[in-house]
């Protein structure tokens, strides 16, 4: 049973000691995974690299410096609903009325405009969302499978991991006769090491999003999200 008092999301909201180490390191960690899912929506939008790595990277840094998540509400759950909600309104007021006054004595950044403008259009807008679900999504599996395939190496099992990996990822197109021959194994031995693969691979990725949530129902959510990204 995965123990929610202790996940970063809930140790980050919960936090008075803004000086905590701890808590900071939290805080780093969730922002680094959800940097990708952050640029990508603004790059979506603007098609710089360079504004969305400026606005991703003065948002990261305004959060932490500004202490923004004291407004947070840890009891709404979710980690990634609070920061894509945050970015928004970062964009749309900060970050556009700072860079206003940076480049051009008022006139705002061009590629900026592009964000503000792209707005009113609600098929950019659901696109650019739904770039952000997908990568984070990716990102979310990505993460989760490098753990599983940690474990494995740490038990010297790298070659039966990568083995049995393309049950994982292309599970339809794979024949547990041939897995059996490349283990030394008889077949049920093989879907017997298979079962239990995509037990623990379960175990990892539900582990990775209790991270950012706050219950095991909103666990289950986030999963049906997560696969949603990719067939939408």
């Amino acid at each position: 049973m995965i123990n929610f008092e202790t996940t970063q999301w809930t140790m980050i909201c919960a936090a008075t000691d803004q000086s905590s180490a701890e808590n900071r390191r939290a805080l780093s960690d969730l922002c680094e995974k959800y940097w990708k899912p952050l640029h990508d929506y603004v790059y979506f939008r603007v098609r710089d690299e360079a504004t969305a790595e400026d606005a991703v990277q003065a948002f990261i840094t305004r959060l932490i410096e500004k202490d923004h998540l004291a407004t947070a509400d840890p009891r709404r759950g979710k980690f990634r609903a609070f920061l894509i909600t945050a970015f928004k309104h970062f964009l749309s007021e900060e970050w556009r009325s700072e860079n206003a006054l940076k480049r051009g004595g008022g006139q705002a950044v061009h590629s900026m405009d592009q964000v503000e403008d792209s707005r009113t259009d609600a098929t950019v807008t659901h696109t650019a969302e739904h770039e952000f679900e997908r990568v984070w999504a990716r990102s979310i599996l990505t993460n989760a499978l490098k753990n599983l395939e940690t474990e494995f190496q740490m038990k010297g099992e790298e070659r039966q991991f990568q083995s049995l990996k393309p049950f994982l990822l292309q599970p339809k197109s794979q024949k547990i006769q041939v897995l059996a021959e490349q283990l030394q194994m008889n077949p049920p031995a093989a879907r017997m090491a298979v079962s239990r693969l995509r037990s623990r691979f379960r175990d990892i990725l539900r582990h990775e999003i209790a991270q950012t949530v706050t219950s095991e129902e909103q666990i289950d959510e986030e999963i049906r999200d997560l696969f949603k990204a990719f067939q939408s």
